[in-house]
């Protein structure tokens, strides 16, 4: 199948837009999202290669970690899937360096968060997507 029967293409735009309440609708291409997926990737790579003073915090720059990871869960690509987890898990261990290690929560907690706030976005009634997305995040799970 090519597309997810609730997601409209129009919102292609940006991954912000993709998981926009108003968008869970219509479809989406695959092809299409494997191509932003892989754009977006490219761009998040570079920014965490950088020191992280020098992150920028504009997604069109810096994509959004947890959206590379929800779309990489949609397309059921378990690469993609791990690439994105990876990206997440370097900003988190960033961000929970400078909070402290004593209250920060593992990054597979972080995983199962983000895993669970898409199973929000999806429909109760595409029950077969949201085992799909389960199963690859226990794949990708450390």
């Amino acid at each position: 199948m090519d597309t997810h029967p609730f997601l409209h293409p129009m919102t292609c735009l940006m991954f912000s837009q993709i998981f926009h309440p108003d968008s869970l609708a219509g479809q989406i291409d695959l092809e299409q999202l494997k191509k932003r997926f892989d754009l977006a990737m490219t761009k998040k790579l570079a920014v965490i290669k950088l020191p992280p003073s020098f992150w920028m915090q504009d997604p069109k720059i810096n994509p959004r970690a947890d959206h590379l990871l929800w779309a990489a869960l949609l397309l059921d690509d378990p690469e993609r899937a791990a690439l994105a987890f990876s990206a997440m898990a370097v900003e988190y261990d960033e961000r929970s360096g400078k909070q402290g290690t004593g209250a920060a929560p593992g990054v597979d907690k972080v995983l199962a968060d983000t895993v669970h706030d898409l199973l929000q976005l999806i429909p109760k009634e595409k029950q077969g997507l949201r085992s799909r997305i389960c199963r690859l995040a226990k794949r990708i799970a450390p």
